[in-house]
């Protein structure tokens, strides 16, 4: 338990860094170093991205933007993204009350696997991009 807990605290301070929630890293963490069924680590998972971003929110309210006269916290943005996340999570809570354990898990590969694809594409690009940059 210790070994997950500190892994889950390195993996919220990677995704905070990174300016993501961390779910693709904590739910497999939960599976595989906790032992859980993804039915539990799904929402244990959200769970925890929710106290990152509460500390991740305290933390960033009082910063200005660094390079306009505004807050660090983009309130429009939050407008338009807060329905439709809150949405994406009512649906996910009932998929996980009703689907099976094994067609969760084949749902979690296959979005975990175009996530890292996605990822790595663009980190590659940008890699690129920045080698390019510094050559010339």
């Amino acid at each position: 338990d210790y070994l997950g807990f500190g892994l889950s605290c390195l993996g919220l301070m990677i995704a905070a860094g990174g300016g993501i929630g961390g779910g693709g890293i904590l739910v497999p963490l939960y599976v595989l170093v906790l032992n859980f069924t993804p039915k539990y680590a799904i929402p244990l998972s959200n769970v925890t991205v929710f106290g990152g971003a509460c500390m991740n929110y305290a933390m960033n309210l009082s910063k200005r933007h660094p390079d306009a006269d505004r807050p660090l916290v983009d309130w429009d943005l939050i407008l338009v993204m807060e329905p439709l996340t809150i949405l994406g999570a009512i649906i996910g809570s009932y998929l996980n009350k009703m689907l099976p354990e094994l067609v969760l898990t084949i749902l979690l590969v296959i979005l975990l696997a175009l996530t890292a694809k996605s990822t790595t594409e663009k980190g590659i690009k940008v890699y690129n991009k920045e080698t390019k940059s510094t050559t010339e």
